[in-house]
């Protein structure tokens, strides 16, 4: 009598779900969007709140001026890559890039970030980046946890906006 054996082989996924592969290229697609805009629009953000709390010692004016410095360097880098990123679209459909498209492009941003924004400038940051460094007790430390915990709020419904948007504009 003989012995045989019978191999098997059990297939084994090795895949990652789905679901978890797209969050992973959102947050990826969220981070390549928004980060190097808020790191530059973030020192520029300190420096300008600094500069003025030295000059006038004015917390609540240091605040607010900080706050629309962000804001400011923040759009203007995210609508110069929106821009770019259209007109390469363009060129390669041999499209021209007109007033039509640069509106788009500007209707896109306010979606994304009215909301966000109007809250932001408003209340949240400048609260966050006025209560914090008086907190804390030291103004630069204080004043970039503040422009953090306000990014949060901010980032949190921007991201939710941008959403909404690719899916029901683009």
């Amino acid at each position: 009598m003989r012995l045989t054996t019978i191999e098997t082989t059990v297939p084994i996924v090795t895949t990652v779900p789905t679901e978890t592969t797209e969050m992973k290229k959102k947050i990826l697609e969220w981070i390549k969007r928004y980060l190097l805009s808020d790191i530059i629009s973030t020192i520029l953000s300190l420096g300008t709140a600094w500069l003025i709390m030295e000059q006038s010692g004015d917390r609540v004016l240091a605040a607010f001026i900080g706050s629309g410095v962000a804001s400011l360097s923040f759009y203007l880098l995210i609508a110069f890559s929106d821009v770019r990123k259209s007109i390469k679209q363009h060129k390669q459909k041999n499209k021209s890039y007109k007033i039509k498209s640069f509106l788009i492009d500007f209707r896109n941003l306010i979606i994304e970030f009215g909301p966000a924004e109007i809250l932001d400038v408003i209340a949240v940051r400048p609260f966050f980046m006025y209560l914090i460094p008086t907190l804390i007790g030291n103004f630069l430390l204080g004043t970039f946890i503040g422009k953090m915990i306000a990014d949060a709020i901010f980032f949190a419904i921007a991201i939710i906006m941008y959403e909404l948007r690719k899916r029901h504009l683009d």
